[in-house]
């Protein structure tokens, strides 16, 4: 089974694409049948699909009512019991997308571990990308926790984003939370100084150095060094 799964092949599969694949699918599935065909009449009083007219920015897989506060609203549930139209109606797709997305992006980040594994390479692409997953939690599945339904979490659209955006401004006056600040001036910077410090060790590399990468190019024994300053 393992060399199966880890076998050298066009996409590879490994044991994390036993959960990264069929999440992702079905999250991707969820929000295109969603965008194209499933009204938000019911739960927003919005028209949310192709079907209904809208394009790309105003399409989305809006959540469910607030009046259903937090049930996962499962299709077999007492809510929609079995009839994927009413569960559909009634926001079923956004926690479905939501779920699935959410061990997906898990899914992914298990994948970035194993190839780095597989590669003999350190899993710093794995543990950066904990960042979004941790962001995506937070937003999408944390804070409509702390309020009173799933209703409060952001749609998925991309006008849906901004709305949300403009709520969470309204409700919270995040903005002008030092904290938020701080984590902005924060994630810029960082992100700032590692573009110019990659930049630098890019352009300066030796070219003696002859490894398949740039982790290989480098030896802890040189007696010389790697990039010119």
């Amino acid at each position: 089974m393992d060399d199966w799964l880890r076998r050298d092949r066009f996409v590879f599969v490994g044991w994390s694409g036993l959960l990264l694949f069929p999440c992702a699918y079905f999250a991707v599935g969820g929000w295109f049948t969603g965008t194209t065909f499933v009204t938000s009449w019911y739960t927003h009083g919005l028209a949310s699909s192709y079907l209904e007219g809208c394009n790309f920015l105003t399409a989305a897989v809006s959540t469910p009512a607030n009046s259903l506060a937090h049930s996962l609203l499962l299709l077999w549930g007492p809510e929609a019991q079995g009839d994927f139209t009413r569960w559909c109606q009634l926001g079923g797709l956004w926690t479905f997308v939501a779920l699935h997305g959410a061990f997906g992006l898990i899914g992914f980040m298990l994948r970035q571990f194993e190839l780095a594994r597989s590669v003999q390479l350190r899993p710093y692409n794995a543990i950066a990308f904990s960042g979004p997953i941790a962001v995506f939690v937070s937003v999408f599945l944390i804070y409509p926790l702390g309020q009173s339904g799933w209703f409060f979490a952001p749609s998925f659209g991309v006008a849906a984003i901004f709305r949300f955006i403009l709520f969470f401004q309204g409700f919270h006056n995040w903005t002008l939370n030092p904290f938020h600040m701080m984590g902005v001036a924060g994630v810029l910077g960082a992100a700032l100084l590692c573009a110019i410090h990659g930049a630098t060790v890019e352009n300066t590399l030796f070219e003696d150095g002859d490894g398949a990468n740039t982790f290989r190019a480098f030896n802890p024994t040189q007696a010389e060094e790697t990039y010119s300053m």
